[in-house]
């Protein structure tokens, strides 16, 4: 495939500056320019997205499939292909699309030298969940070849220590052997899933949630027993067994996302079957995004943000036996959001400006105490964080989390 020209580079760059500006429109003209005369599959792929942005669903189909066919293996046109999908509500093509994009990641991704750094959280987190899967024995034995475990036992126990000595923060640690890269690079794996008959708790009353959301009097709602047992255990194990947490953040937590195989049929049904027990109220919102996180318990969770999403839906799936301190552990949100001149990364990367901002409004917070099989809906724009916690130790008790983004839909047809 030929190299993209300096003019076709330079163009992707400013629509790209564009489309986070909001000018979708004027980044659609400066692509244009490029993608007919020169259709490279960023040009294409950054069209779809755009096209998606607009609500131009068909067209933008038309432009994620085209980026697909022009190269099959690019990442960048399978994931807008499968957020396309996504939005399409063709849920089952949207799960191929990123089961693909999760293989080719791994893939095209450089092993790692044999000796190098890492966030000592995320080792951690990889040799614990390494070794729960080898514990619990459901695994393919050729997916772990060469594995040393008294060596694992040993690199656990130091990061243990140094991450205990961190003073919150989360250090980067020098890591060799045998096992490095294991460590960085765990091999993938996904649990099985069966299908439920119902995934979502029908019993519990929706109709205040319902009433809320109509009427935008109430900013957050409790769920509790949000999830069938089936559901929540099936969850569960797919979240401990599967090796879908590729990204760590610097407040010591790790993200698993759908690009990286966090992508099953329970996740998207528990989001329709949300959408359904709301009715009328939530017809109009679709899901966008989801991901999960799991917290080390030594270390602090999510900063203050905002979420790109008209609604959040943040899931807790850890038994309460973990959690040692029953009146913290959950969400503290803020009655405030962003002004509309803040950009994405102004509301959502957190820090001082954000605090700045909610003390000069005098913005008031409430406290979410954390429940197992709680989820709490909320404006997505408003400020919230983590709460602070205190969980036991151990794999299986990490405090682990479910994010659903809802949008308002944007779907529009273009007069051509």
């Amino acid at each position: 495939m030929p190299e993209p020209s300096p003019h076709s580079v330079t163009a992707v760059r400013e629509a790209e500056r564009l489309m986070h500006g909001g000018s979708f429109e004027q980044a659609v003209m400066t692509l244009q320019n490029v993608a007919d005369p020169e259709p490279t599959v960023a040009a294409i792929s950054m069209l779809a997205s755009l096209y998606l942005e607009l609500g131009e669903l068909d067209t933008a189909l038309q432009h994620a499939t085209a980026a697909v066919e022009r190269d099959a293996c690019s990442v960048q046109a399978r994931d807008v292909l499968a957020r396309v999908n996504l939005a399409l509500g063709d849920y089952f093509s949207a799960l191929l699309h990123y089961d693909v994009i999760a293989h080719l990641s791994r893939e095209q991704n450089p092993l790692p030298p044999d000796k190098y750094s890492i966030p000592a959280h995320i080792a951690f987190h990889n040799i614990e969940q390494v070794q729960h899967i080898l514990a619990v024995g459901s695994y393919d034995e050729q997916a772990f070849p060469g594995i040393f475990a008294q060596e694992l036992d040993g690199l656990s126990r130091r990061l243990f220590e140094v991450i205990d000595g961190s003073n919150g923060t989360a250090p980067v640690v020098s890591v060799q052997g045998r096992n490095s890269r294991i460590i960085a690079d765990p091999p993938y794996v996904r649990v099985s899933e069966e299908r439920l008959p119902a995934y979502v708790n029908t019993s519990v009353d929706y109709r205040p949630i319902q009433q809320g959301i109509v009427t935008g009097r109430e900013k957050f709602q409790i769920i509790d027993d949000f999830l069938t047992p089936d559901a929540l255990q099936q969850v569960q194990k797919f979240c401990l067994e599967s090796t879908v947490w590729r990204h760590p953040y610097q407040f010591g937590y790790v993200g698993a996302f759908p690009q990286d195989g966090f992508a099953i049929i329970s996740l998207l049904a528990i989001a329709e079957e949300f959408r359904t027990v709301l009715g009328d109220a939530f017809d109009e919102y679709q899901l966008a995004q989801w991901w999960a996180f799991s917290y080390d318990s030594k270390l602090p969770g999510t900063d203050i943000h905002g979420d790109d999403a008209d609604f959040t839906l943040n899931l807790w799936i850890t038994p309460d036996s973990a959690n040692l301190d029953k009146e913290t552990g959950g969400l503290v949100i803020w009655d405030k959001k962003a002004p509309d001149d803040w950009s994405f990364n102004d509301y959502n990367s957190g820090g001082d400006r954000v605090r700045q901002f909610l003390k000069d409004q005098n913005a008031e917070s409430t406290t979410i105490p954390y429940r197992a099989n709680r989820a709490v809906v909320f404006e997505g724009h408003l400020f919230h964080q983590t709460d602070e916690f205190t969980f036991a130790p151990g794999f299986a008790n990490r405090r682990r989390s479910l994010t659903f983004l809802f949008r308002r839909s944007k779907r529009r047809f273009a007069v051509r």
